[in-house]
């Protein structure tokens, strides 16, 4: 049985995952891997989205504490206050969805995708090929690092022409392996 927390999970760790494709993939690649940061990572945006959710039903109670009366506020100022807020509410969660959904790393049987969403309007992606990879190694530190078991995998390229970090990603080590035992593969061609 799986709970609510392991199906959000899984969507940031896919192993051979049916129906994905990216832009740039050869007929005869296949992706083996398909990563995103952890769900954990996102309580940066959530919490604080949380939080300004609220904002319009605690305020009330602490205005009258440092002396301002909220019944001498007019009812325009009040609702432009509320709307405001939860516009900001919907542009933290839009803006923090799409960065954790849209940076997304890639293994396949060719080479490793780094795409970076940084905005709508800008993106960078890095493509390393895994004949050009030398070191994978995966880290889990921190306190929710340990608890949820996420980290960076840092790949090492020949010449470090391209600089691939896999920021946060669930079972670092296992996909460090991963990535290893696919260069010895080709290495072994």
């Amino acid at each position: 049985m799986f709970s609510a927390l392991d199906v959000v999970a899984s969507s940031a760790y896919l192993e051979n995952p049916a129906g994905y494709h990216f832009e740039g993939q050869d007929p005869d690649e296949k992706i083996l891997l398909v990563l995103r940061a952890h769900p954990i990572t996102n309580w940066t945006w959530v919490v604080p989205a949380i939080l300004i959710f609220f904002l319009p039903f605690i305020l009330p109670e602490f205005l009258p504490v440092i002396g301002i009366n909220i019944l001498i506020i007019p009812d325009q100022y009040l609702m432009a206050f509320i709307i405001i807020n939860y516009l900001l509410v919907l542009v933290i969660v839009f803006e923090g969805f799409l960065s954790w959904y849209f940076n997304v790393n890639i293994l396949t049987n060719k080479k490793i995708v780094d795409l970076d969403f940084y905005s709508v309007l800008s993106k960078n992606v890095d493509l390393a090929p895994l004949n050009g990879i030398q070191e994978a190694s995966g880290q889990v530190a921190g306190v929710l690092g340990m608890i949820f078991h996420y980290g960076p995998v840092m790949v090492q390229t020949a010449g470090a022409k391209v600089s691939i970090d896999l920021i946060d990603v669930p079972m670092p080590e296992k996909v460090a392996d991963i990535i290893m035992d696919e260069v010895h593969k080709i290495q072994r061609k």
